[in-house]
């Protein structure tokens, strides 16, 4: 319900096809917003959620129930951009990512943090960490999908971009003080409609053609100095698809942005 709030119809669909989420007439329920998107819908307001356990009282076991109304509007639902962190909140996902990154790296084991701290943790977010070593890229693994609350989100994105990003070798133990660390918290995915409304600097891409898909995080094209077309070529390159392939019809384009925060490592000679 709360995936459906944002109109973010893309993690509805990921997360009922792997069954980390699941809905009687999920599928149905995706096609009814891709449709009414198609007519002008942005907004989705829920009108009622209630389950069987409001009935019987017995909430072991229950089946839900929602009513939602998907709305012609020309603003996306407020919902989707309602989520923020605080710097504390921030400070302490940036020590999480370290603490899973030294773990894996040192211990050979995945850690497994406390019971969150703060209530924006529990949040089913996408999240991308991004390693940098004296400058350079080590490692970057994301979750797109926002099937885990984020603070396991930020653990496993993490540990994955130390150790099974296959740009690189998996980081050693000696590299630890030089990691630099950046985290992307994701918003929810809205397909781009019109390839001009593209903003560089503010929206992350990700290009899906079959079971081809490549991603660039909002940051990407301004540290690169591309302009939107470019932006677009390299998307296509990315999923491993021709530079083309942004104009074709059966390739699909969603726009996200992020919440991106991180450190600085002072560079020694």
């Amino acid at each position: 319900m709360k995936a459906i709030s944002e109109y973010d119809y893309l993690s509805l669909s990921q997360n009922f096809e792997a069954r980390i989420w699941e809905a009687c007439g999920g599928g149905p329920i995706v096609a009814a917003m891709i449709a009414a998107e198609r007519l002008g819908a942005k907004q989705a307001r829920i009108l009622k959620y209630a389950n069987t356990g409001d009935v019987t009282g017995d909430r072991s076991r229950v089946v839900g129930y929602g009513a939602v109304a998907l709305l012609r509007t020309e603003n996306r639902s407020a919902a989707a951009d309602s989520f923020s962190l605080s710097p504390t909140e921030k400070e302490a996902l940036i020590l999480l990512a370290k603490m899973s990154v030294e773990t894996a790296v040192r211990d050979k084991i995945l850690y497994e943090p406390k019971a969150a701290d703060f209530p924006n943790f529990l949040e089913e977010r996408g999240v991308f960490v991004t390693l940098k070593e004296r400058g350079d890229l080590r490692g970057c693994i994301g979750l797109t999908t926002a099937g885990k609350p984020l603070y396991l989100a930020v653990r496993d994105a993490a540990t994955y971009a130390a150790l099974r990003d296959p740009r690189f070798p998996p980081v050693n133990a000696k590299e630890l003080p030089q990691l630099a660390y950046q985290i992307s918290v994701l918003t929810p995915f809205h397909r781009v409609l019109n390839t001009s409304e593209i903003r560089i600097g503010r929206d992350g891409l990700l290009l899906i053609q079959g079971r081809n898909e490549g991603i660039f995080l909002p940051q990407v094209p301004t540290e690169q100095g591309w302009d939107r077309t470019t932006y677009l070529e390299e998307l296509g390159e990315k999923a491993g698809l021709s530079r083309q392939a942004w104009h074709e019809e059966t390739t699909d384009i969603f726009a996200f942005s992020a919440i991106v925060f991180g450190e600085q490592k002072t560079l020694e000679p």
